[in-house]
């Protein structure tokens, strides 16, 4: 996972704020009924927080990746309007019973919105979000979410996330339990998504060792090869490439190999 910055939020999402405030207005007069689990609260407008202008801005601001396993949509690729917090329906983990409603004032939120790829949204994340302590958990529009300590880390967060996912060649390694929580939330290891990192870590590590090899050379053919090796491995780490997040903690490890 990398940060994200978003751009504003599109025009579009200002006709969801107007249905929220109506919502939120309903909300009121049914809460009783709503927080037993009688009435769902899922009358949400896909239009709006799908619209092409919302999608086209996520896709934007995250290079064309998945906000969670960084990897690169294609032009077959799949991909869904995530919300972080989810909007229908809440699970503090697998095992846990859904709860009713989930954040529906969220819906249309652009802090609240990021450009995922199927496989980590529906096969993985689901409506699962795990907080810290689950008797804070915000319910209802009332309440300010800023009590909550989610243990799914924000993508758009202003924390640092390397300070809770690094990366040992292909493998995502858990530095605190949020970051542990979202590698399992997420299957950041899941065998097919490692196998994609692996593929990727092979090439740092030729490029790598081709600077290692051509480092004393003077022929110019060697110093053009050890200056492209070193632009490419450069060029790995920029939010813009495939798995950049594990590029960087490869190329922090091989620092004073590849100057």
């Amino acid at each position: 996972m990398i940060r994200i910055h978003k751009p504003f939020p599109p025009a579009r999402l200002e006709i969801g704020i107007d249905l929220t405030m109506k919502n939120n207005i309903e909300f009121d007069t049914n809460e009783t009924a709503y927080l037993k689990g009688i009435k769902k609260f899922d009358d949400f407008k896909q239009d709006i927080y799908g619209h092409r202008t919302v999608k086209d801005a996520l896709k934007g601001a995250q290079h064309e990746k998945c906000c969670y396993c960084e990897g690169r949509f294609s032009a077959f690729a799949v991909a869904d309007v995530e919300h972080y917090r989810p909007k229908g329906s809440i699970r503090q983990d697998g095992n846990s019973a859904r709860l009713f409603p989930g954040y529906y004032w969220l819906a249309y939120s652009w802090n609240n919105l990021y450009w995922c790829c199927q496989v980590c949204n529906r096969n993985y994340k689901k409506d699962l979000f795990p907080l810290a302590d689950p008797t804070k958990r915000v319910r209802s529009h009332r309440h300010d979410i800023a009590d909550e300590n989610p243990l799914l880390l924000d993508p758009g967060t202003m924390v640092d996330l390397r300070m809770h996912i690094q990366f040992q060649k292909e493998h995502a390694i858990g530095l605190s339990e949020a970051g542990k929580t979202t590698i399992q939330v997420i299957g950041l290891n899941r065998p097919e998504l490692k196998e994609e990192r692996l593929e990727r870590f092979k090439k740092l590590e030729g490029l790598k060792n081709v600077i290692r090899g051509f480092s004393r050379s003077k022929h110019p053919d060697c110093v053009d090869l050890l200056e492209n090796a070193r632009r490419e491995l450069a060029n790995a780490t920029r939010p813009e490439a495939r798995f950049s997040a594990m590029a960087v903690d490869f190329l922090e490890s091989v620092e004073t190999e590849v100057q």
